[in-house]
Order: structure tokens, then sequence, then C-alpha cells
């Protein structure tokens, strides 16, 4: 009974999600992880990665786990920013050029030069309430831009009238749009937004 307790206060800090060794690391053995699996508490959604019953799973969470070089972009960084309210249909991210994600077939990745992978990484909280790694509304914006053809206009264009609407930090704006070359495309955005 109080190793139950034990389990459902380790989930419940979890929110639901851990990797197997955290699992072992709680004094699970082998045997036990399959029993609970077996009983359908526990659901394997990733290598190595399981899912309490009593939770939903929260992929955005799973695939984090299982790449630590990915970061969520894009489509994906505009939604949970609220930059669009179009839930992406397949998750967008990046990860430095020449890495290989697992899952890869599942998502929607762009490659990006070592120096400019971290360029405004952030952590927020998902809507299941886990802290994921995203980039911030700037490199979202500078991302949708130098991505263009690869977006659907009308998330595009939502994009950035939500993105001028809103806060805007062009300090932060300017010194991306330099890094990733894209200084004359971003000018010509903000001529265009700025115009009374």
């Amino acid at each position: 009974m109080q190793e139950k307790r034990k389990i459902e206060k380790f989930f419940k800090e979890k929110n639901g999600l851990c990797k197997y060794s955290e699992l072992i690391d709680l004094g699970l053995s082998q045997r036990d992880v399959k029993l609970l699996k077996d009983n359908h508490v526990l659901e394997s959604v990733g290598r190595g990665i399981y899912n309490h019953k009593d939770y939903l799973p929260d992929m955005l969470k799973v695939y984090q786990m299982e790449n630590q070089k990915l970061i969520y972009s894009h489509e994906t960084a505009a939604y949970l920013h609220g930059l669009t309210d179009r839930f992406p249909r397949e998750y967008t991210v990046t990860t430095p050029s020449g890495y290989h994600l697992r899952r890869d077939k599942e998502l929607k990745i762009y490659y990006i030069k070592k120096e400019c992978f971290q360029l405004g990484v952030m952590e927020l909280t998902d809507s299941l309430g886990n802290n994921i790694r995203a980039y911030d509304k700037e490199k979202t914006l500078c991302d949708i831009i130098r991505s263009k053809e690869r977006i659907e206009l009308q998330v595009y264009s939502e994009v950035i009238q939500n993105y001028f609407n809103g806060k805007v930090n062009m300090y932060r704006l300017s010194k991306y749009a330099k890094k990733l070359k894209i200084s004359d495309s971003l000018m010509n955005i903000i001529t265009l937004m700025m115009k009374p």
C-alpha cells in the first residue's frame, strides 16, 4: 500500500511521465515495471518512457524526453505562444544540422547551424502542464519568415499579424534577423506593418 502511494506521488510530481531509469532509481525492479505495464497502470509511450494511466500522454514532452536536441519551432512554437490558433497537424521542431532525431517521420524537422541552435530558446509550460523547450516569439517570427515557402500562407500571415499586434521587441528581432541573415526580409515586413 505504501509502495502504491509512493508511485502515485512520484507520478504526480512528474505529471504522469517518466523514464525507465527514474523508475529503477525510485526502487522498482524490472519485474515491478513489467507488472505495472501488464496491469495497465503504465503505458510505454516512447523508448524507455512511460505514462501513468491517470494522466494524458503529452507527446510534446515525450519527443523532447527522447531527443535532447529538439526545440519546438515554427508553427508549433507559434501555436504555443498564441500567435496562431491553428493546432499544427504535425509538430514542427528544429535540431542542429547533422543530428538525427528519433521518430523523425512523425515530426516536421528544420535543421539549423549549431551556432544558431540555442538562439532564443526558452522554457514554457504546455497545455498539459509540462515544461518544454521552444523558441521565443521573436525567434519564432524569424523562423516563419525564413521558411516562408514551407509555411501555409494563412498561418504565415496570422503569425506576422498577431506578433505585430502584441508587444514587439525590436532589439531582439533585429539581433536574431542579423544572425539568421534575414534582415532585409524582416525590414520589408516591419515597414509594411508599421504603415499607418
